[in-house]
């Protein structure tokens, strides 16, 4: 009996260990998950906007209105309140006001501008059992959402395909052709246009910038969209992500931005650079790096072919962004012969658009912004020092043809037509019909005296060329700088050497 009693209990209590157990492990569950996704290491550094419910019908918006928008309260009265939007538009080649009502189809959107931005599970103010547990024991699926993506809100049906200087014509891609895409720097000028655009072909899309010069703003109209991520986190830190291509634009671009900390300029490039590479290793995904035409300093070839080897001063103050990116495209090429990695390499010319940092520093946005107030347009130097400009759906339209073809040696990318920045200064101030006066101030140090691209290898390659008129850019860049003003009230432009100008 003794013994029966023994087993008895000896069953019971391996019973309750065995489910004490069971219990425990799945409770470790998530943790696991969590590590074995390897995002744990960053989990901090991952900024949510909150659960919002998807609605039946979702407006998109421009990404400098949409802040405003958000921002805005309902009535006392309860009434409907106009939302106003920039949509893109085919019939005029640029944006076209459209009011919006923002009744009950914009009930979601008022709400998510409610959410703590820290906040990751559930936005729902009333209790939910179901929910609560769903909390308790997620699913591998589960996790990985909340830690990576925001969900809700924009919905791609609501997107037009439009072709304007601004967003090219983009047919979005069927199920089996889309991709899970990294692109570093994201929230930048030049990586957010690219950003909407492999959102628009229906590519699952992960954005990762520690916000240097990039602007939430530049992405806010994707922040909620079941596709799109949001990582905050520098390059220089590595990182682990299952991904199908790295877009590696990280890096301030500007002067005034890369001169602010040029140790920091350095490290992104080169360190930032290597994590990607080691992320494009591991995961066999194929990387393209952005490079500059800083590269070739002040050239004594001209036009510059990618042949051409540069003339750098290795110690100047603009050589932490020249010789950054010059180490980047060693080491691209480097993994490629070494480790078999699959690299691309744009070498970018001058590009300007809309999203450009107000206080970017180069002549687009400071004679813009100059005339725009009707303050002194400053030309540092004699103005003889000649400059190509490129628009950014131009740029962007390059970087995808680059990514996605079979060329794998540097390509550069810009516009041939070439302006002397004196005449570049007279046309903006026709442009926006200023009474600015034209300033010569001393010439900066390492200021490239000539800079024009030769594409040759762009149009054979690539079928790669601009389309997008200088003026009609312009006239674009004019527009979103006027409604920056309108809400700034006053800019006070960057010369070269300046520290990092706030946001």
């Amino acid at each position: 009996n003794n013994n029966d009693q023994d087993n008895g209990l000896f069953s019971r209590q391996t019973f309750m260990i065995l489910s004490v157990g069971i219990m425990i492990g799945y409770l470790l569950l998530p943790v696991l998950m969590v590590q074995d996704l390897g995002v744990q290491d960053r989990i901090p550094q991952l900024k949510m906007e909150g659960v919002v419910a998807k609605q039946q019908k979702y407006y998109y918006v421009d990404p400098y209105d949409y802040s405003k928008a958000r921002s805005k309260k309902t009535s006392s009265t309860g009434a409907d309140e106009t939302i106003t939007t920039m949509p893109y538009t085919e019939v005029t080649g640029q944006f076209r006001q459209q009011q919006l009502s923002a009744g009950s189809s914009h009930q979601h959107e008022k709400e998510a501008a409610k959410l703590d931005p820290q906040q990751t599970f559930s936005s729902s103010t009333t209790f939910d059992i179901s929910s609560f547990f769903k909390d308790l024991f997620p699913t591998l699926n589960d996790v990985e959402k909340r830690l990576v993506e925001n969900t809700g809100m924009l919905s791609m049906e609501s997107l037009p395909t439009a072709t304007t200087p601004f967003v090219m014509k983009t047919t979005k891609l069927p199920d089996h052709a889309r991709l899970k895409i990294l692109v570093t720097g994201g929230a930048g000028f030049v990586g957010s246009h690219l950003v909407d655009k492999l959102m628009m072909e229906g590519h699952e899309v992960i954005v990762l910038d520690n916000f240097f010069t990039g602007q939430k703003q530049n992405i806010a109209h994707w922040l909620h969209h079941p596709r799109f991520s949001l990582v905050v986190h520098d390059v220089t830190e590595p990182i682990h992500l299952e991904v199908d291509q790295i877009y590696h634009l990280a890096c301030p671009a500007s002067p005034p931005h890369y001169q602010y900390n040029p140790v920091k300029t350095i490290k992104t490039s080169t360190q930032g650079t290597m994590n990607m590479l080691g992320l494009a290793k591991r995961v066999r995904a194929r990387i393209l790096l952005t490079s500059t035409s800083e590269i070739y300093g002040d050239p004594q070839v001209h036009p510059q072919p990618e042949s051409y080897w540069g003339n750098v001063n290795t110690i100047g103050p603009r050589s932490c962004y020249d010789e950054g990116k010059r180490v980047a495209e060693t080491m691209m090429y480097a993994y490629r012969n070494q480790n078999n990695v699959d690299v691309r390499v744009a070498r970018i010319f001058n590009t300007f658009g809309p999203r450009m940092h107000p206080n970017d520093g180069r002549v687009v946005s400071n004679f813009i912004i100059q005339a725009l107030q009707n303050k002194n347009l400053t030309i540092y130097g004699e103005g003889k020092q000649t400059r190509s400009f490129q628009f950014v759906s131009d740029l962007v339209a390059g970087l995808h043809s680059l990514m996605n073809g079979n060329y794998d040696m540097p390509v550069n990318l810009g516009n041939p037509d070439e302006y002397s920045v004196a005449d570049f200064a007279k046309y903006i101030k026709d442009l926006t019909k200023s009474d600015s006066e034209i300033v010569f101030l001393p010439k900066s140090q390492d200021d490239p005296s000539q800079r024009k691209p030769d594409i040759t290898t762009a149009k054979k390659q690539l079928n790669w060329e601009p389309q997008v008129k200088v003026e009609d850019g312009l006239r674009e860049t004019i527009s979103y700088y006027s409604r920056v003003l309108d809400e700034a009230g006053e800019i006070i432009p960057t010369g070269p050497g300046a520290a990092k100008p706030e946001a």
